[in-house]
């Protein structure tokens, strides 16, 4: 619910982002036992290809519905260029291989910590790059949402490892792509940014997988793996849609701290499927990431509320207000 003189725009936003989150903690849930033992290039690649495919038509309809715009500029298209490839490549193929190589060794709790960090490294960008303003309370959620995150995973050692470091520049290489998106939302429609990402990311993803002779691993994907793409695309699309919706509507660092609520869905998820120990631990853990939210959550509105009554309080231009 919008907070009384907080703009229907970022109600809206923030609604978009709770189920992006949603979807996020779904997802990783699901791509646990989607990717398995089958090649991770190979999976990451047909299935955001096929996200690809279901996001064309949803953003010609989009596109259809809208007067008529301006193609887009050369600026517009190294944006996107940018987005794919920091975005909607890279990172994929990094963090993959990175949860492959953590737990091998011991160490994909620490690995899934340094990705829980994507949300710090954003807000840093979004004030350097942006020029948001995080208010210093900010720091009393981020440190609820640090210590959530390490209750809920019941960390006890770091164990660094390699695929630590890939996963650590995955995180950072997304925490970038949402800062260059953030601000190509203000000019571009979020159907066109999320299509670039992905569609971009995808051209690279098949260059890569060809150059690299992987297709024979796809080639002998099971009937149950394929199922599991589609799945995991599905789930994909929708987070794209509703993440660059709703990322054109608030900050950068509240988008990126409102999606750590995906981790205590996967937690749960864990607990109703597979059975998983509840214990006082987690359980603090959840309700640390909660209250972080809801610190960083409740400064926005309260921020964005104060400065939508100042700008009526001012008047409109040349009212004499």
């Amino acid at each position: 619910m919008t907070a009384p003189g907080a703009s229907p725009r970022w109600g809206l936003g923030l609604g978009l982002v709770l189920a992006t989150a949603v979807v996020s903690g779904v997802s990783t849930f699901v791509n646990s036992y989607a990717v398995g033992n089958t090649n991770s290039n190979g999976f990451v690649t047909v299935r955001n290809l096929a996200v690809v495919a279901m996001l064309v038509p949803i953003a010609v309809v989009l596109a259809r519905q809208r007067p008529a715009s301006n193609p887009l500029r050369p600026q517009d298209w190294g944006r996107l260029a940018v987005i794919g490839v920091v975005g909607g490549s890279v990172p994929f193929l990094l963090f993959f291989r990175g949860l492959e190589l953590a737990t091998a060794a011991g160490g994909a709790t620490t690995a899934s910590f340094l990705y829980r960090t994507l949300f710090l490294f954003a807000a840093v960008f979004s004030v350097v790059f942006l020029r948001e303003r995080l208010h210093p309370a900010f720091v009393a959620g981020a440190a609820l949402l640090l210590g959530g995150c390490y209750l809920l995973l019941s960390m006890t050692t770091v164990v660094w490892t390699d695929g630590s470091l890939y996963v650590l520049a995955a995180t950072v290489l997304w925490a970038g792509e949402y800062t260059v998106s953030k601000r190509a939302l203000a000019d571009l429609p979020p159907a066109t940014v999320a299509l670039g990402r992905m569609g971009i990311g995808g051209a690279i993803l098949v260059g890569y997988v060809t150059a690299t002779a992987q297709w024979g691993a796809v080639a002998g994907f099971s009937t149950v793996e394929w199922g599991w793409v589609g799945i995991s695309a599905l789930l994909l699309t929708a987070f794209v849609a509703t993440w660059y919706t709703g990322l054109a509507r608030i900050d950068l660092g509240v988008a990126t701290s409102v999606l750590v609520l995906g981790y205590p869905v996967t937690w749960l998820l864990a607990v109703t499927v597979r059975g998983a120990t509840v214990d006082k631990g987690p359980l603090l853990g959840v309700l640390a990431i909660v209250a972080g939210i809801a610190v960083v959550v409740g400064i926005d509105r309260y921020r964005t509320a104060l400065g939508s009554a100042r700008a009526r309080s001012a008047g409109p231009p040349g009212s004499g207000a």
